[in-house]
């Protein structure tokens, strides 16, 4: 993985980061805030760091079983090429659904997957231990999510289990800073902010969309 491609991972992570996630995984967040009141200072800082490794230990798992299944499909040029330009179009979608929202959106991040995930998150977190704040990250991480999605694409099309692991480690990480800085205050970024930045972000998924299935459309010629 080239510096370029690292590089690219960590802009739009921490875009996504501001103009998406705080809105979508704010709640999560703000939810474990509101146990941490009557904790120390050590504490906080120790459960608030186990919440978030935990969520980019799941976004690791995801990143890892993508990377082994594309490197499964990925077995010569063609099914590359297949496989690239199916990514491809499915990253155009998504940078529209990314966009417009509404039941686009609500189609591809699949409400039922969500609202399992919700009913184990609401059911944990009347405990406030480390395990539990950890099992918490760990679900916030599983969450489905169309911003999560792109980044899936890329392992799947990296067609290697490393790559894989090494796209969604620098997601992850990417995440962190605006996770723990402004999740706590998501009103605090104006929608006007919010809406620029993922127009700007869903422009580059869409483009890099495109490019991906140009090249699988020259390999399956």
């Amino acid at each position: 993985m080239d510096i370029s491609t690292v590089f690219s991972i960590i802009s739009i992570a921490i875009m996504f980061s501001i103009s998406h996630c705080i809105g979508m995984c704010g709640g999560f967040v703000m939810a474990y805030n509101a146990k941490l009141s009557n904790k120390t200072k050590k504490e906080i800082v120790f459960l608030s760091i186990s919440y978030h490794l935990s969520r980019v230990f799941a976004y690791v798992c995801l990143g890892v079983l993508f990377g082994f299944f594309g490197s499964i499909v990925i077995l010569n040029l063609k099914t590359k090429g297949f496989v690239f330009f199916i990514v491809g179009i499915f990253l155009v979608v998504l940078s529209v659904a990314l966009v417009k929202r509404g039941k686009l959106l609500a189609c591809i991040e699949n409400d039922k997957i969500g609202n399992l995930i919700m009913r184990f998150f609401k059911k944990i977190s009347k405990r406030d231990d480390a395990p539990s704040f950890m099992i918490l990250g760990f679900l916030n991480g599983l969450l489905p999510c169309g911003v999560v999605y792109y980044f899936l694409a890329l392992s799947l099309s990296s067609g290697s289990i490393f790559n894989g692991f090494l796209v969604m480690f620098i997601f992850g990480l990417s995440t962190l800073p605006v996770m723990l800085i402004f999740s706590g205050a998501v009103g605090l970024v104006s929608a006007k902010f919010k809406r620029t930045m993922t127009i700007a972000t869903s422009v580059i998924i869409a483009i890099y969309g495109v490019y991906l299935s140009y090249l699988g459309f020259m390999a399956i010629k």
